[in-house]
């Protein structure tokens, strides 16, 4: 399980390294402001294709294989980054990693091979807290790497170091990490594999994958106007930005890598899920609000702490639903609904912002409206989640 945690942690450090710098990136080879949202949203699109893909895969050929390929992409992707000199070949890098990006619907299935129903949660947190963790070093490196100055700011710099990260995580999987599908647990050749579509029609699961897809667009939403919103009303370059990312991870981290498991343990999943969406909605709603440092950081800390909650909690209910033979199929389903997801809001927050370009929102400005809406839809999202099957404090279900 550790060298699983290296391996997504060295990961998400190269995909952290990207954010507080991207913007300025694509802006930097003319793409408009207000398209910048849309370009985020490209990464995500590759991950919803890629997602299921490689998640089924995994079903079949093996975990380990599928990490190891996927790292090749991801890192051909970074330095294909560092060479972007226009829109089309920025968007092309971004599909790249947006596939590549779709293994993560193995590294969770890894887990869930290896671990019971008892220590489950527990071990998604901690994969859960690897993501944290990239979020707290990456965005700080890249801000680093980039410098603070945005017009002399080296975002090749940022993209080698990406691809770099990513070449460390596919030696590490390539020497340390075992397989954790033995043969004869994986999908035979000749069954039918499962499309996406087939999970849905699960009345069991169709509405974790819906409440996914819904909260997951409201916080993408956010993410994606974050850096735009703070460089607009605060004046907040890369440095500074990859700093107020890392502070989130921080409290990511100590939430999912400390008390994850003991709170699923007394207060169930489904609840943990509900109240993480709700809580990330609050933050987000503080947001625009937040004309100075102190209450930016108490508006990101709540935003953190229901994210912390949100995320392990879901993929726990949702792999409680699955046999061991499509742990691939049914997570790589739940990561292509929050790619959907991350699709959506993106593109949803772009043309939010650009079709109130000029007008103001109590004096906030076009650019708040995304964390507004994107506070009420995730808060409305926590009621649809109402699985067919009652779970246990451990996320598995039981009968009614």
């Amino acid at each position: 399980m550790f060298t699983l945690f290296l391996v997504v942690f060295l990961d998400l450090v190269g995909f952290g390294m990207i954010i507080p710098v991207f913007p300025f990136y694509a802006e930097r080879v003319g793409v408009a402001p207000s398209s910048v949202i849309f370009f985020l949203g490209l990464y995500s699109a590759g991950q919803l294709v890629g997602a299921p893909l490689w998640g089924s895969l995994s079903d079949r050929i093996g975990r380990r294989p599928v990490l190891l390929l996927t790292l090749v992409a991801n890192a051909g992707a970074s330095w294909m980054l560092a060479y972007s000199d226009t829109g089309v070949a920025l968007a092309i890098s971004r599909l790249v990693a947006g596939l590549a990006a779709g293994n993560i619907s193995a590294a969770y299935a890894y887990t869930t091979d290896i671990t019971t129903d008892a220590t489950r949660p527990k071990a998604l947190g901690l994969l859960g807290s690897a993501f944290g963790m990239g979020f707290i070093l990456g965005p700080a490196l890249g801000g680093l790497l980039a410098g603070s100055n945005e017009a002399e700011a080296s975002l090749a710099r940022v993209a080698y170091g990406a691809a770099g990260m990513s070449v460390i995580a596919l030696v590490l999987t390539a020497l340390r990490l075992p397989e954790s599908l033995p043969p004869e647990k994986r999908r035979q050749p000749h069954a039918d594999r499962p499309g996406p579509a087939t999970y849905f029609a699960r009345p069991h699961l169709r509405p974790l994958l819906v409440g996914t897809i819904i909260i997951v667009a409201a916080v993408a939403a956010f993410q994606t106007t974050l850096a735009l919103f703070l460089a607009e009303h605060l004046g907040i370059g890369p440095r500074t930005l990859g700093w107020l990312y890392g502070f989130t991870g921080v409290i990511s981290v100590a939430i999912q890598a400390g008390i994850i498991g003991r709170l699923t343990t007394r207060f169930g999943a489904l609840g943990l899920a509900r109240t993480g969406a709700v809580v990330a909605g609050i933050g987000m709603a503080g947001i625009p609000f937040a004309d100075t440092m102190p209450p930016l950081l108490v508006t990101l800390a709540i935003f953190s702490i229901g994210s912390a909650l949100f995320n392990p909690s879901m993929s726990g209910l949702v792999a409680a639903t699955a046999g061991a033979h499509e742990r691939g199929g049914v997570l790589g389903a739940y990561q292509a609904a929050a790619s959907l997801g991350r699709v959506v809001g993106p593109m949803a927050a772009s043309g939010l912002a650009s079709g109130f370009a000029g007008r103001t929102v109590a004096q906030l400005g076009p650019l708040a409206l995304p964390f507004l809406v994107g506070a009420v839809v995730s808060m409305l999202g926590a009621g649809v989640i109402r699985p067919q099957a009652r779970p246990d404090v451990s996320g598995k279900p039981v009968p009614h």
